[in-house]
């Protein structure tokens, strides 16, 4: 999954709510707390980290890193973000609402050499109904289904226009707020990189989620569908599993920037 985002960054809404019995809500970890995650790619190929949480402080390490040393911090209660090289002696930071965004901002980038129109743009979601236990926490299972077109033109031609439809099912605890994440938000939203060149695309998205999730996933399964104007289709599948929950004292130490590092603001986060 980090290569396959390392690859993306090279280069009116409908809201319909069909109510399900709800499951009963869960308590939120308190205090400091931890928990693990495994993302899982169609390839079979998977990505995995640990996130500890200590008061406003968040810190990402992911196990299959090839710099053993690297990690995130968000600090400010998840408004900074910063990935730190202490290889490098260096920290790249950036505001955690754009890394979330941060492939769509990459692609409008490249513009005026490519365009990007994004049209016919439909977003809905509904309560599927009660889901299986996870972790031990009562879940209740959610359908976002995300239909937009997108023309491209590259270097003067027309490329002609791509037709996507995303569904995400996400299992979620009510209740149970982990906090944000952006790396996993960042790895959901890769199905709608292209979409997210349009601004308006990007708020409404946004609304339907606000509406649409209570509390933290704790299983994402996305499922992309994609056509061009000759009708050659593609599919793919990946999906996000927080892998366990520990409630317990973090060290202190693991949450801060040490002294005599370099802060580079800007967008280059490499993990």
């Amino acid at each position: 999954m980090v290569c396959t985002l390392a690859a993306v960054l090279s280069i009116a809404v409908v809201n319909t709510s069909t109510m399900a019995p709800r499951c009963a809500d869960a308590p939120p970890p308190a205090g400091d707390y931890m928990y693990t995650f495994i993302t899982t790619e169609e390839s079979g190929s998977t990505s995995s980290g640990t996130v500890r949480v200590h008061g406003g402080r968040t810190r990402i390490d992911m196990d299959d890193r090839k710099k053993s040393d690297e990690y995130i911090l968000l600090t400010d209660n998840g408004t900074r973000i910063m990935s730190v090289h202490p290889d490098r002696r260096e920290v790249d930071e950036i505001s955690s609402p754009s890394f979330e965004h941060i492939v769509g901002t990459s692609l409008r980038m490249v513009s005026p050499m490519v365009k990007f129109n994004v049209q016919n743009s439909k977003i809905s979601f509904e309560r599927v109904g009660t889901g299986q236990k996870l972790l031990g926490y009562p879940t209740e299972q959610i359908r976002l289904t995300e239909q937009f077109d997108v023309h491209i033109r590259a270097m003067g031609f027309d490329t002609g226009t791509e037709h996507h439809t995303v569904v995400t099912d996400f299992w979620v605890s009510p209740g149970l707020d982990l906090g944000d994440n952006p790396l996993l938000a960042l790895i959901e939203h890769t199905s709608t990189a292209t979409a997210q060149t349009d601004r308006d695309f990007v708020q409404q998205e946004e609304s339907v989620r606000a509406r649409a999730l209570q509390g933290t996933p704790l299983r994402t399964v996305v499922r992309e569908t994609s056509s061009d104007d000759k009708g050659i289709g593609h599919s793919k599948t990946h999906s996000i599993e927080i892998t366990s929950v520990k409630v317990g004292a973090q060290p202190t130490g693991l949450f801060e920037v040490p002294s005599g590092y370099h802060v580079k603001s800007g967008m280059n986060i490499d993990m």
